[in-house]
């Protein structure tokens, strides 16, 4: 018998499924995740892997599932703001975790690529639901991953065939929209990578209006032999919001994956990246962003498993915090006995900007192998007074100052995006936060502009 976690059970008290499922690997996996999320305790500061975000707050809230109201009467121009100077890409649109297919366009994709959305490939292909739904998730990501498997709306479905490079990026853009209550937004998405392929994927998370909603996203990325995913996951939802996020990736001999996680938004946000490193060859690479303004809270979590010998992986994930903002990086390399001549590296850095910031770092190693070559490290500080000197004996005031190192203490991590236009829009976003001083946005085009 199941023993019933009260507060649990209270928190999703107002969730269901917004559509009866025709597959029943669906069904059957809502109903294990169920299971599982009524004995799973709401994260709290006493649980370790929750030790620095405090979810009483929201623990009181009773979130509401989507309703089909949420997805009338929108249009084009409604997710222009997202569309990164109308970035040539493949896009699907979910509002509030619903596939939105007259917002989306996905009508010209490569021979054999499949793009759609989770339902109808359950109908379409329902042995790779069952082969692959939640098989990258094995830590279950506790209680929100739970609650995503119990109560999703929808998701992405995408699978790249063998030997085929994509040259135009797949855009994944989940929209929210609130209204009174605290609106819950949830999708499962699954990428399935061919072997000797290549493609380029972005997640964005942005807000329709300045409602506070709950967005609890899972995605499961299955590298096939020798391919490459470049992964770029975008965080910008509005401030009143709650972000939950899990990406889990499991990476193959020869294989390479690349993940750049930037997050600018949410009142509270949580990051979680589990990558699985099973061959001889593969390489995970991780850059991280989380830049904190007012009250905002950023959580970072990753875990990177080394489950094979000659495996490589990189982690560097930056933190800019200002006002009361906290940001919070627990990253975790485990080697296991068998992954000799494993080579890992780790380093988080953060930035504080006002006194009132916080920081938490927690970098750890667990190595069981005897020949590996690893190392992890952690810094936070202020800006480089030596720095600040140089410029402001050039003529440069120290508000310019300020802003231009701390708008280059980022550039680093936004320049491993290889879609221009993306990267240009972060530039933007990072320039309206850190370089007013400089001069107008419209100044900032015009240099970009020369530079290209």
């Amino acid at each position: 018998m199941i023993k019933t976690d009260p507060e649990s059970a209270a928190f999703c008290q107002h969730l269901h499924p917004l559509f009866h499922d025709q597959s029943s690997h669906i069904r059957n996996f809502r109903q294990q995740s169920l299971e599982m999320l009524q004995s799973s305790p709401f994260p709290a500061l006493k649980h370790e892997e929750w030790k620095y975000t405090d979810l009483s707050e929201l623990a009181k809230q009773l979130p509401v599932s989507p309703v089909l109201s949420d997805f009338q009467n929108l249009s084009v121009n409604d997710v222009y703001p997202y569309s990164f100077n109308q970035m040539k890409s493949h896009v699907m649109v979910f509002v509030n975790g619903h596939f939105t297919p007259q917002l989306s366009n996905i009508n010209k994709l490569g021979r054999n690529i499949v793009a759609e959305n989770l339902f109808s490939a359950a109908k379409r292909n329902p042995e790779d639901i069952k082969l692959y739904l939640g098989k990258a998730d094995k830590k279950g990501n506790d209680y929100f991953s739970y609650l995503n498997g119990a109560f999703f709306t929808d998701g992405a479905y995408i699978r790249i065939p063998d030997n085929y490079q994509s040259e135009i990026p797949i855009h994944l853009l989940f929209l929210t929209k609130g209204n009174g209550e605290l609106r819950y937004s949830a999708a499962r998405n699954l990428i399935i990578m061919g072997k000797n392929s290549s493609v380029t994927l972005v997640e964005t998370y942005g807000s329709l209006d300045d409602r506070p909603v709950l967005t609890n996203s899972v995605t499961e990325v299955f590298n096939g032999e020798n391919s490459l995913l470049r992964h770029h996951i975008l965080q910008l939802q509005n401030e009143r919001s709650h972000y939950f996020g899990s990406t889990n990736i499991t990476i193959p001999a020869n294989s390479r994956y690349q993940n750049t996680w930037v997050s600018l938004g949410s009142k509270i946000s949580r990051n979680d990246v589990d990558a699985a490193l099973t061959g001889a060859g593969s390489y995970c690479q991780l850059y991280g962003l989380y830049a904190g303004r007012h009250d905002q809270l950023m959580d970072n979590r990753t875990v990177i498993s080394h489950r094979s010998p000659h495996a490589t992986s990189n982690q560097v994930y930056k933190g800019i915090l200002d006002g009361f903002s906290r940001g919070i990086f627990n990253g975790k390399i485990l080697v296991e006995q068998k992954a000799q001549k494993t080579e890992a590296h780790q380093l988080n850095r953060s930035l504080i900007l006002s006194d009132k910031a916080h920081a938490d770092s927690k970098p750890q190693l667990k190595i069981f192998a005897d020949d590996v070559k690893c190392s992890h490290g952690a810094t936070v500080g202020q800006l480089d007074k030596n720095a600040m000197f140089y410029l402001q004996s050039r003529g440069v005031s120290k508000e310019i100052a300020r802003s231009m190192l701390t708008f280059a203490f980022a550039n680093d991590v936004v320049d491993s995006i290889i879609l221009g236009p993306v990267r240009f829009y972060l530039y933007k976003k990072l320039f309206n936060r850190f370089g007013r001083d400089w001069g107008s946005e419209e100044d900032f085009e015009s240099l970009y502009k020369q530079e290209e």
